[in-house]
């Protein structure tokens, strides 16, 4: 019988799985259902690896009644109990690699009840079955350890914890045999030891085994943590007040434990904390990793400064060029670092294109990279050269993310150009650096006015706020003259116009505009404009494909106009009908054939990096898989793996640096208001190369144009470049290992 009600999770309900309904590989979280020992078939839900059809299992949960699929039991552990009869044995069997039914029918035929037995302590025993060889055994033998060794027990261990058990195979790797008692005794080890394991995470696990809020382990977990959230929106540091007070507010403890556990951190090295002279809850404190960063990127940039260069013979420069470009041309010829900024129509890839020809001139290769793929295929384009992304200059090992080229193998010799430099992070920025040799020249090419980068730092900002103090040690060339070819588009007058806080300006409505501002009333008239330009307007007017080249950009995800429901409106008209792919706990994502997506995280194995952009090919229903074309390569994504993937019809403003689109469109809706400002409106119409049309609620229009502050991060790099420079810093490193 089921029972009527359960106030905890001490109802026991016991029973075999007759089938799984749903399995998100993500997160471990299965739908099936089970027949009890009454021979009720009931619903059964969880997060646990051992609830798979055939299996006799014990389940430890309460009942709860869904508005949708009505009563069903919600477990928290389950535990696998041997099969009772030859006929459970049976099913369990044809979960082994290579045993069919009639298989499983003759191993229990020959072994019986003891069948689970053999496989464990007398493997070799199965190939006395007709239809076993050794390499089958071999599989099974695995497959068995796999799912009953010490992976198994940290997997039904973390569903009873409520945690997804797709960790617990880092887990085991990280870990061993210690594992178990990991878990058990500083689940907060986890936070700093396993990739996905956040604070949260490991947070909810020791509060489940009853870890005090005061655990020394928890409130440095707790502190750092903060750091990292900080990082994630871009920030190297946090004022040390700032940094403590959000801890106490997260940790919900009395604050004298924060600042115990302050102490601790900075007294074991785990945080730097550097004062500027004025109150110390002013000062900035960092992670050490991230101070190590900075130190990396400013002590390459002050060698490349300082190492001695043989001046370079500068070809013939056509006479339309620039002061600035000649300047340009001139500064890379001489130095080993130059910074060349400029907005769009300044000429910045001209210039790329005669420091490239005249390094060739002067008998010394070139290496062109970007921070993402688009933005390296844009260069490329743009000189006719091979360019690549950073991480593929610097060859990254799949198997460990580690770079080949480093302090102990940098990059070959030559000049190395680095386009899109405002999105550089700090480790990215590290990664590369560190690579360069006394052998090199560099050309940093970036646009300050646009976003900084997604990760922490604001590395292109830094070094220009650093050479002003210091223009003949870092010299830059910021190019200002619009010409003659860019002085026609409308796109590239409204980018301006943004930058110095006037309103874009629609081009008339009959021809062949470039730009265009329409109006809305609220964040659904956003959504609902923008959707119908995008679909049918756009397509209509201009011969475009909806599906590769209109790509809608707005500034968050969340919200009648973000990312989300724009989304799954888009997805809706745009995408074939057919087969589809549900990822998620609910199944609430749909991945189909023809739609764009976007990789979320780098994925060294595979070769695609946070950023890239592709179509979907091929879906496969039944095994949750799908392959993705990403332009230079096809790329198969197991189930398991889809949480890196997101639509991307429209993507965040952010996600779209160093991308360019034959048509954008822009939404902007008072719901995003934290982050309207005028270099985020900047990034996205600079982004169009031959149609950019906003759609904006008035005061969201305003509000971006009104905010020139762009937000402000903390950051370490200008203080360490000016003492890598000699100048003298204006901070005290207090603890600066």
């Amino acid at each position: 019988m089921v029972p009527e009600s359960s106030q905890d999770d001490a109802e026991t309900l016991e029973g075999t799985v007759t089938r799984v309904v749903f399995h998100a590989e993500d997160t471990g979280y299965k739908v099936a259902r089970l027949e009890t020992r009454d021979g009720d078939v009931v619903t059964v839900v969880g997060h646990g690896g051992a609830v798979d059809e055939g299996t006799d299992v014990s389940l430890a949960g309460r009942w709860t009644t869904h508005p949708t699929y009505g009563r069903q039991f919600q477990y928290r552990r389950a535990t696998v109990r041997p099969p009772r009869t030859e006929d459970q044995l049976v099913r369990r069997l044809q979960r082994y690699p290579g045993i069919g039914p009639h298989v499983a029918e003759r191993i229990v035929r020959r072994f019986g009840l003891a069948t689970l037995d053999v496989i464990e302590r007398e493997p070799r025993r199965l190939e006395e079955v007709r239809g076993l060889g050794r390499k089958t055994v071999d599989r099974i033998v695995a497959y068995h350890r796999e799912h009953t060794g010490p992976k198994a027990a940290i997997e039904a261990r973390l569903s009873e914890l409520g945690v997804s058990v797709r960790f617990a195979a880092p887990i085991h790797r990280r870990f061993g045999a210690e594992a178990l008692d990991v878990l058990t005794r500083d689940p907060y080890v986890l936070a700093r030891e396993i990739e996905g394991i956040g604070f949260v995470t490991a947070d909810r696990i020791a509060r489940a085994q009853g870890i005090e809020p005061e655990h020394p382990g928890r409130i440095e977990a707790g502190i750092l943590h903060v750091l990292e959230r900080a990082e994630g929106e871009g920030h190297c540091a946090l004022p040390a007040g700032a940094l403590v007070a959000e801890a106490e507010k997260l940790l919900s403890v009395d604050r004298a434990y924060v600042v115990e556990g302050f102490e601790r951190l900075r007294r074991s090295g785990h945080l730097v904390v550097e004062e500027d002279g004025t109150a110390p809850e002013q000062a900035l404190v960092f992670r050490l990793p991230v101070v190590r960063a900075e130190r990396t990127v400013a002590e390459a940039i002050a060698a490349a400064t300082e190492t001695p260069v043989e001046p370079w013979r500068i070809v013939r420069l056509p006479e339309h060029l620039s002061e600035g470009q000649r300047a340009a041309v001139a500064s890379v010829a001489a130095h080993r670092f130059t910074v060349l900024t400029g907005g769009p129509g300044t000429g910045k890839s001209t210039v790329v294109r005669h420091v490239i020809e005249t390094a060739e001139a002067n008998e010394t290769d070139v290496l062109l990279c970007a921070p993402t793929g688009r933005a390296a295929k844009r260069l490329e384009a743009a000189t006719d050269r091979p360019a690549s992304t950073i991480h593929r200059l610097l060859e990254v090992d799949p198997a460990t993310g580690r770079f080949r080229h480093g302090p102990d193998e940098p990059l070959p010799p030559g000049l190395l150009v680095v386009d899109e430099a405002s999105m550089l992070d700090i480790f990215l920025a590290r990664s590369l650096f560190a690579a360069l040799g006394p052998e090199h020249r560099v050309l940093l090419v970036g646009d300050a006015d646009q976003l900084p980068s997604v990760g922490p730092g604001n590395v292109l900002r830094d070094v220009l706020t650093a050479a002003e103090a210091a223009p003949d040690r870092l010299p830059v060339v910021a190019l200002t003259e619009i010409f003659r070819q860019a002085e026609g588009s409308s796109i590239v007058a409204n980018a301006h116009r943004i930058l110095a806080g006037e309103r874009p300006v629609s081009d008339p409505s009959d021809g062949d505009g470039q730009f265009f501002v329409i109006l809305a009333r609220g964040a659904e008239h956003v959504r609902e404009q923008i959707v119908r330009l995008a679909t049918e307007r756009i397509p209509a007017a201009f011969g475009l494909d909806p599906r590769s080249d209109v790509q809608v950009l707005v500034p968050m995800h969340r919200g009648a106009a973000g990312t989300v429901e724009l989304n799954r409106e888009l997805q809706s008209r745009l995408a074939d009908e057919g087969p589809e792919v549900r990822v998620g706990t609910h199944g609430d994502r749909v991945f189909r054939v023809g739609d764009r997506v976007l990789q979320t995280r780098n994925d060294y194995g595979k070769g695609v990096f946070n950023g890239d952009v592709g179509t979907v090919v091929r879906v496969d229903p039944d095994a949750g898989t799908l392959v993705v074309d990403m332009e230079d390569q096809r790329v198969a994504y197991g189930s398991d793996e889809l949480g890196a993937l997101q639509l991307a019809y429209a993507m965040s403003i952010h996600k779209s640096q160093g991308s360019e689109f034959p048509a954008v469109v822009v939404g902007l809706a008072v719901e995003h208001h934290v982050m309207l400002r005028r270099n985020l409106l900047y990034t996205a119409v600079t982004r169009a190369r031959d149609l950019c049309v906003v759609v904006a609620e008035p005061r969201a229009l305003a509000r971006a144009l009104m905010r020139a502050d762009a937000a402000r991060r903390y950051t370490g790099l200008v203080r360490r470049l000016e003492r890598a420079l000699g100048i003298e810093p204006h901070f005290t490193p207090v603890h600066d290992p």
